[in-house]
This record gives C-alpha cells, structure tokens and sequence, in this order.
C-alpha cells in the first residue's frame, strides 16, 4: 500500500488530538478505521502506540475490561528488548487496570514485573510508583502497618529524585496510612506538602484525591461540615478530570458521613452515584464497599427488604474477591519475592547515588577547570594573561635542563594610543582581538600567546633558539602588516615592533622579559615595523 506508513502516522496524530479534545468516542472510531485498512502495514513499535491511544480512550470512557485487553494486546507486542520502556508503561498501567477491578495477586504480580524491569532499565522513578502502588494493595488488605512501612521505603528511595509526580503520590498514599491508622494530624501534614506540587504541576487526579483524604482526616476529627465540602470538592474535581476512582470514593464517603448525620435521602443519592460508577467500571472492591453502606443506609431508614437485597450483593462481591483478594499470609513466595526486590533496590539506589556523586564530582572538577581558566584567561581575546606567565612560565624556566631552549617573543603595536584617540576603543578593542586571532594562527600546538597588558603581548616558543624564534618574530610581523583590519580603522595601517629573547642558564621571569623587553625598546627606537633581538 502506497504511503501508507506516512498515512497511519498522520491518523495517530490525529488521534492524539482527538483525545486531547476529550473525544474518545471518535479516536476510537478512527483506532477502529485503521484497523481495517493501514494496521497491516505498520510496525509494531507503531501498534504499540495505537494499542496505547486506544488505552487511554477506554480508560477515559471507563471500559475496564476492554482495556485490560487491549492492555494485554500492547504487552505481548512489547516483549523484545527494543520495546523495554514501552513494556515497563504498559505493566504499570495494566496492574493499576487489574488492581481496581480486584484481582489483587495479578496486579501485585504485574507491579513486581514493573519493578525489576525499572531497576533493569535503571528507570528508578517508574520502580518506586510500582513498590508505592504494592503498598496501596497492603491498605486495601487491611495491613496498615505493613503499607506505611513499604510507603516509608519508597520516601526513603526517592529522597534524591527531583520527580514532582513522585513526590505527590508518595506524599498522597502516606496521607492515607496515616488517616487508617487514625493519626488526622498527620494525614492534613503531607497533604498539605503535597498540596503545593499538585497545584503548581496541575495534577488534577492528585487534587481529587487530596480533597478525599483531608476530608477523611477531617471528620476523624470531627470537623464534619469542612468535611463533606472537601468530599463534594473533591467529586467536581473528579468528575471534571474522569477520574473515576476518585468519584466513587468521593462520593461513597460522602454517602457514609450523611448516613451518620440521619441525612438519609442525600446520602441515598451520593451512594447510588457512586454504585453507578463503581458498576459501569467493574470495580469490585468498591461495588461491594457500596452494597455494604447501602445495606447499612436501608437498614437506619427502616427498609428491611432493600437492606437485605443490597447485604446479599456485598455478599456476592465478597465472595468474587475471596477469589483473588490479598491474603498474602498465605502468599509466603510473594513477600520473599517483594524482600527480594527491596534489597535490589537499596543495591540500585546505592549504585545510582554512587553515580551521581561522581558525576557531581566530575562536575565540580569542570567547574574548577572552568574557573581557573578564566582566571588565567584575557577577557577580551581569550588569550593567556600575566597571572598564566606566573603560574606556568616561570616554573618552566626555573627547572630548564641545558640542553632544552625556549624563546620568547615581546611584541607591541607601534602608535596604538592613535587607533583609540581616532577611531574609539571599542575600534581598538577589535584590533587587539584580531591580533589575538593572528598570534593563535602562528602558534604550534605547545607555543603558547599571552596578552601581556595594553597593547603587548607575548608569545612563548618552546625547542626554538634565538634565531630560530627570530623567523617566527619576522613571519608575524609580516602577516600582521598585510592583514585586512576591521572596517572601524577606516583603512589605517597598522603594525607591530618585537623583541626577541631566548632563556639563559640563571634565568629567571623577570629577567628574561627583561631582555625581550630591551630588544623591544631598540626596536622602537629604530623605527618601528621591526624585529630586534
């Protein structure tokens, strides 16, 4: 089929806008077009993607199983080694899916695929969301201790990540340990450290289910007007973002605080609400937690028959999860495999800080290296500086053997002051760059320029001797006579006088330049334009 690569990648982008645009409906009409027509023709990284738009929009229109299929679909795409991160995404998303529909030992199973794959990869941030998500299943379990013990772990892991995701959820599921181990204060602490991240990233399922646990915390401490606002806070804010994990916890606590308050009739509404969702979602857990407070609901109202009817259906979802809740007493194998997994993962956190402390290290020495070459450097042409003569050249000098020769070269522009009187310094400043360029040009890779001060430079010549170094003086006074200055000198000729000087046994800095400098002076005196050693 012609083209027919570019055209599925222009139907994905479209797509994409679709559900952007809050259209699942239609990119699922698309999704199902190019099934029948291009998907034959494509890769599979580009199934993938398909696959995983078609995920969002069922997870946007709440169609739970037929994302856990399409879910399944993208992972045995996904299992070569080219496809590793789209494998880790795609785990992560698919226990979530399990995990809320109640099958605890799959999707406690499928995170702990998701962490060894992360700590793999070395996606530490993608392991840590996978261990968190294994302590939410130790609450939903009822083994509080043991969840704020792995949430504590999972604080302790990410103490060096710079991963605002990471920090609101770890932040949001501590707040739920503390509010179920009755400890309110708490719970509103790291709510409220969480709250500022939620806000500034505009994580709008974090700010429902913030919203949810103040309000839990709240009226255990018996704050119940603030809340029930929170709780109907947090509803808007779920329904608006389709988050409806969130709207049913909102509104089934909701229904439970107004059961308490012999508000029958509003919390009759609130707990149907959020059976409706629960059902249209297959969210077993929270069916059955529905089913129980409408049972309890009917019961204070004096309606017996409704209140055995909806006993019954708990019941009946009790016994669907019984098939695959967490009793993990008796799961031994799935705790060895969970320690197991914590110990690679202080291993991984080890190697990785190890990694980043030298990598800080290596940046702090490029830092250093940095800053001492500026210190040595000459702002203006980038050249070597008086403090560089100092720090490297007498050295040089004081340990020269006999039989090593060095030269240098002192030059100066003849009638400088005039360029700056005549045409600005900012004119003269791009002539002293120029020269710069000119001197870098001549120098061998271990000669060395240095801008001396004003309008002097230096140049170091190692392995030359005096007359040696003297050809070097003449072809740079040769070229900078010829060259082609900038257009601010309007055409002025400019050129240079140098001193040649070679180092001498008892030689020290001072008195070698003392030489260069002498030569320089005889130069200047003769005339200018000239070389003189």
């Amino acid at each position: 089929m012609p083209n027919s690569l570019s055209v599925f990648t222009k139907q994905l982008a479209e797509i994409s806008s679709q559900l952007e645009r809050q259209a699942p409906l239609q990119a699922l009409a698309l999704i199902d077009e190019i099934s029948n027509s291009t998907y034959q023709f494509t890769t599979p990284k580009q199934r993938i993607a398909l696959l995983m738009h078609k995920a969002q929009a069922e997870m946007t229109l709440g169609q739970g199983h037929a994302l856990v299929t399409t879910l399944n679909e993208a992972l045995s795409l996904s299992q070569s080694a080219e496809f590793a991160s789209e494998r880790l995404q795609i785990l992560n998303q698919l226990a979530d899916q399990i995990y809320t529909m109640g099958d605890y030992r799959k999707s406690i199973q499928l995170w702990m695929n998701s962490i060894e794959l992360g700590l793999e990869l070395g996606d530490i941030s993608s392991a840590i969301l996978a261990f968190i998500s294994i302590g939410g299943i130790f609450n939903a379990a009822e083994q509080h201790e043991r969840a704020f013990k792995l949430h504590q772990q999972a604080f302790h892991y990410s103490r060096n990540l710079d991963n605002p995701h990471i920090y609101y959820t770890l932040r949001l599921y501590l707040a739920a340990d503390y509010m179920w181990l009755h400890l309110p204060e708490d719970t509103l602490r790291v709510l409220d450290e969480a709250d500022h991240v939620i806000k500034q990233h505009q994580f709008f399922e974090g700010q429902a289910e913030s919203h949810l646990w103040r309000a839990l915390a709240l009226f255990q401490l018996g704050r119940f007007s603030e809340a029930i606002t929170h709780l109907q806070q947090g509803l808007a804010c779920a329904i608006q973002h389709h988050h409806y994990w969130g709207q049913i916890k909102c509104a089934y606590h909701l229904g439970l605080i107004l059961t308490q308050q012999h508000r029958h009739a509003e919390a009759e509404q609130a707990l149907l609400e959020a059976l409706a969702i629960a059902s249209d979602n297959e969210f077993m857990q929270l069916l059955r937690d529905c089913w129980l407070a409408l049972s309890a609901l009917y019961e204070a109202m004096g309606q017996a028959q409704q209140a055995y009817f909806a006993l019954q259906s708990a019941h009946s979802f009790e016994h669907q999860l019984a098939k695959s809740a967490p009793i993990l007493e008796i799961e031994p194998r799935i705790l060895q495999r969970l320690a197991a997994l914590e110990t690679r993962f202080s291993l991984e956190i080890s190697r990785q800080e190890n990694r980043q402390l030298l990598e800080q290290q290596a940046q702090q020495i490029q830092k250093l290296n940095q800053l001492l070459t500026e210190v040595e450097q000459d702002a203006l042409t980038k050249l070597a500086n008086r403090r560089w003569l100092d720090t490297h050249l007498a050295p040089q000098i004081a340990k020269l053997h006999a039989e090593e020769q060095l030269s240098i070269l002192l030059l100066d522009l003849d009638h400088f002051k005039q360029i700056n009187d005549d045409f600005s310094h900012l004119a003269g400043d791009e002539v002293l760059r120029d020269l710069g360029q000119i001197l870098q040009q001549a120098c061998r890779d271990n000669d060395t320029p240095v801008r001396y001060g004003g309008e002097e430079f230096l140049l170091v010549l190692k392995g030359l001797n005096l007359f040696s170094a003297a050809k070097v003086a003449e072809r740079i006074r040769s070229q900078v006579a010829e060259h082609e200055w900038p257009n601010s000198i309007q055409g002025r000729n400019i050129t240079i006088s140098i001193g040649v000087a070679q180092a001498q046994a008892g030689d020290n800095l001072i008195s070698l330049i003392e030489r260069a400098d002498q030569a320089l002076y005889r130069a200047k005196h003769l005339g200018r334009n000239r070389i003189e050693l």
